[in-house]
């Protein structure tokens, strides 16, 4: 039942059981074996590099390259494998932190997407690692986190499990990227290293790509004390097995019963208007399972007045309305086509329409007209948003592609990173968009790194990076061509310092 990886040992791959630790947890935790020395050996130099030349930040690899001996270990791209694809990509923003002796607790939270705030997935299209180059002690300031918390935009710290991330040098937590962290108080005499590392997953699954022995969902052995989510989990579940929706899921499952709700229509739709969020959530699952009549309740939850629709700190109704109509699959559709026609309180509900197209992938493509119709809203939440379901959906690749080429000139450049995402999302049939993408690895150049910035606006150094992964997922010779002397002019030689120039 398990796949089998080319070229990759599955013994390296995640188990059922990590695979339900990561799906309801948030995370799993693992170890790399390298020797003792390396470990020093990368210490030192962080050490040197911090002191001397302080956070290299986005150059953290090329000016430390043993690092990326770190993500080239087999239990690292095991893990990652298992979780986004064989073919999933590194983001271009990395960070070392460095917590010192004597600090306090730093406060709760997810991260953003560098100043910029769209709808979380619940599928695993992305992912982080925090990474310990060292022994890592409950005294050092580890990396604390609450598991089961990366579904809601809202948790409780005086009644959730605070988790430290604790273990000996090479201890790595493969992480949800919404997860509610934080980094905790350092009361000990030794600094603490801990490296952050982002990854994007490229295609949708077909089938399951850890080491799958088994079917149906079932909670991880050794369960944390969460809020239960379980239709959710077991969406996840079948979701990264291949089936993309509650449609036909029944015959196939042989693990235990599908859970399902006995709750009528008018009492979900009524649970996913509350106040509480983990009930609302539930109810938005519980609909997706219902078929037609849920789907409709759903939809009513989109026109459910509320000015929190791009809030990173409040759930919405009509965000967890788009969740539970991705779920629903393709028979959700039609629905959510015509619903992209509707009038809003917040015109930004389209944005979440069009997130839920983007989840349901290639059964959504009968939407892309409308979709491209709607990428000339005023909104950037409602044109990132549609770009980022575009690259998902991929086909007809014929209209997608001049859409996403054009997006890579928008004047937000949130939306043009979504559209190079997209673009690699596309890979070969994107070969039309080679000449946008070579406009886009060298626009950034003068706003970047000539100009001063806002902190929001740093974030445009991204898109010139996912550019050029997109050209490297094409891989015609027309883009190779564009990409590698890019590559050679923005060659980093990890030896040139300030007090070694030359």
């Amino acid at each position: 039942m398990g796949r089998v990886h080319s070229l990759f040992d599955s013994k390296y791959l995640l188990s059922d059981d990590q695979m339900a630790q990561f799906i309801a947890h948030g995370y799993v935790q693992l170890r790399t074996d390298f020797s003792e020395q390396f470990y020093k050996t990368v210490l030192q130099k962080m050490n040197e590099v911090y002191t001397n030349e302080g956070n290299p930040g986005n150059n953290l690899v090329p000016r430390i390259p043993e690092i990326q001996q770190l993500f080239d270990h087999p239990t690292v791209k095991g893990a990652l494998t298992s979780v986004l694809g064989p073919d999933y990509v590194m983001h271009a923003h990395r960070h070392g932190h460095y917590n010192r002796p004597g600090t306090s607790d730093g406060g709760w939270h997810k991260d953003n997407y560098w100043g910029n705030e769209k709808t979380r997935n619940h599928l695993p299209w992305s992912a982080m690692i925090f990474y310990y180059p060292q022994d890592v002690t409950p005294d050092m300031g580890p990396t604390g986190i609450v598991p089961g918390s990366q579904n809601r935009y809202k948790f409780n710290k005086n009644e959730e499990l605070n988790l430290p991330v604790v273990g000996k040098a090479g201890t790595f937590a493969l992480i949800s990227y919404d997860i509610w962290h934080r980094a905790s108080a350092n009361s000990s005499l030794n600094d603490r290293y801990m490296l952050k590392f982002l990854f994007f997953r490229l295609k949708a699954p077909t089938q399951p790509e850890w080491n799958n022995q088994r079917r149906g969902w079932q909670p991880p052995k050794e369960m944390h004390p969460i809020k239960e989510n379980r239709q959710l989990w077991e969406h996840v579940w079948s979701w990264m097995s291949g089936s993309p929706s509650w449609q036909g899921r029944t015959e196939r499952q042989d693990g235990p019963a599908a859970a399902t709700d006995s709750r009528g229509i008018d009492e979900l739709a009524s649970a996913l208007v509350g106040a509480d969020e983990n009930e609302a959530l539930n109810a938005a699952y519980a609909l997706a399972a219902k078929g037609t009549e849920g789907i409709q309740a759903l939809v009513d939850g989109l026109k459910h007045s509320d000015p929190g629709v791009v809030d990173p700190y409040s759930f919405s109704i009509p965000r967890l309305s788009a969740h539970g109509l991705a779920a629903a699959g393709a028979p959700a559709v039609p629905a959510l086509i015509k619903a992209l026609n509707e009038k809003y309180d917040n015109p930004d509900v389209r944005g979440q329409i069009a997130f839920a197209l983007g989840e349901i992938g290639e059964q959504a493509s009968p939407a892309v007209p409308k979709l491209i119709e709607i990428m000339q809203e005023d909104s950037p939440f409602i044109r990132q948003h549609v770009v980022e379901a575009l690259g998902m959906i991929k086909q007809p690749s014929a209209l997608i592609v001049p859409a996403l080429g054009k997006a890579l000139q928008d004047k937000t450049q949130y939306v043009r990173f979504s559209a190079g995402l997209a673009l690699a999302r596309i890979g070969p049939e994107a070969g039309a968009a080679v000449p946008a993408l070579e406009q886009a690895l060298h626009a950034e150049d003068a706003t970047t790194f000539m100009l001063p910035a806002s902190k929001a606006d740093q974030g445009a150094r991204y898109v010139s990076a996912i550019a050029a992964t997109a050209l490297q997922r094409i891989r015609t010779d027309e883009a190779l061509d564009v990409l590698l002397p890019y590559l050679q002019t923005a060659r980093w030689c990890p030896v040139t310092t300030k007090v070694s120039t030359f």
